[in-house]
């Protein structure tokens, strides 16, 4: 019997033995995180929109006149200037019922003085009571009918100029010239045929629609007199990049849409270097004028379960769980209404592997 009770505490002592260092290790064993203060700033927030860029200022080139295209005198895409000829419709016919016109003219002030003459000495025999009132009448009839056809032929040989002009088509301002739609030898109807499209390049606009309820916050950035020096208005394009010059607002629609509930708005940007061209995609970025102070965390500190939000933060090395109340995003960056203080800790990397109450070994995230 005694042989046996000895043998029990010989095995049961290195069991004893292996189970007290394993809890020491458990013990010292503390998982390590980063972590990074609660954050208190002033800042302006800023909303984006969905915007397309377009043309101040763009007219459509059509012939106002019947004819051949004789003459192309653009390349296609090219920058023209005010006044440069554009396309020439054969002008002959024109040119031809001009100098008939301005025949008909000389006929008919040649016919006009003729007949005032004569009125002029029927007027003072009638003075003097030496002409019968009916052919003093007569002259005056014929008088006011030669001033009305000459009336007539001087109205007919401005709309001969006024065709022979129109064959000719000029560029209405400086800008940029789209694709042609006629060729050489075309045929033209007037008000149908169009020619080609012509766009102002600077300044260029650009379109969005706001949600109504955006519109009284738009309204006062109408009237916003430092809207360029503090950049309210920016575009982003496409490919990343945001343009360097800001806009301003230069048309705010009388009504709102009834079917989609928006209200478009037209801004304007400095389009010098030509960079904006009209039906490009950019997204808007639209800055409040106003700061507003708050508490910031990073975006990676917060954990969401069940559309509830939640931070762990380290205080004395102990991890604690802290529902917030968060708000809108800035840049990585997320606003916390309620739940944490400035300067609380917040752990931003490791947070998978910690728990309530565990002791944790931190490591400082400075905020760059």
């Amino acid at each position: 019997m005694k042989l046996k009770r000895y043998i029990h505490i010989i095995i049961l002592l290195p069991a004893l033995s292996v189970f007290s260092c394993g809890q020491e290790e458990k013990e010292e064993q503390k998982e390590k995180v980063t972590v990074a203060e609660v954050l208190e700033k002033e800042i302006s927030f800023s909303r984006t929109f969905p915007a397309t860029t377009v043309a101040l200022e763009e007219v459509e080139l059509r012939a106002d006149v019947v004819g051949y295209v004789t003459g192309i005198f653009i390349k296609e895409g090219q920058q023209v200037r005010k006044g440069q000829l554009l396309y020439q419709i054969d002008p002959t016919r024109y040119q031809a019922r001009k100098e008939q016109a301005a025949a008909a003219v000389s006929i008919a002030e040649g016919n006009f003085e003729r007949i005032k003459k004569d009125f002029e000495r029927y007027e003072r025999l009638k003075a003097e009571d030496a002409i019968a009132s009916q052919i003093y009448d007569n002259a005056l009839i014929e008088l006011r009918n030669a001033e009305q056809e000459l009336n007539a032929a001087k109205s007919e040989l401005e709309n001969t100029s006024i065709d022979l002009q129109y064959a000719s088509i000029y560029a209405p301002f400086d800008g940029t010239i789209g694709f042609s739609m006629v060729r050489m030898g075309s045929l033209v109807n007037p008000g149908e045929s169009l020619l080609n499209i012509i766009s102002r390049d600077n300044p260029m606009g650009a379109d969005f629609f706001p949600e109504e309820r955006y519109l009284t916050k738009f309204q006062e950035l109408a009237n916003y007199e430092d809207a360029l020096a503090d950049s309210i208005f920016l575009l982003r394009l496409t490919d990343g990049t945001e343009y360097p010059k800001p806009g301003e607002i230069e048309i705010l629609d009388r009504a709102v849409n009834r079917n989609t509930g928006t209200v478009q708005i037209r801004l304007k940007f400095d389009n010098s270097d030509k960079k904006l061209r009209p039906g490009m995609s950019a997204t808007l970025i639209v800055k409040d004028t106003q700061k507003d102070n708050v508490r910031l965390v990073p975006q990676s500190a917060i954990k969401e379960q069940m559309g509830e939000f939640s931070v762990f933060v380290v205080e004395n090395d102990e991890v604690k769980q802290v529902k917030v109340k968060t708000g809108r995003n800035f840049q990585d960056y997320r606003v916390i209404e309620e739940g944490l203080e400035p300067g609380q800790k917040v752990i931003v990397k490791g947070l998978q592997k910690v728990q309530d109450g565990d002791k944790v070994e931190i490591i400082e995230e400075k905020d760059s």
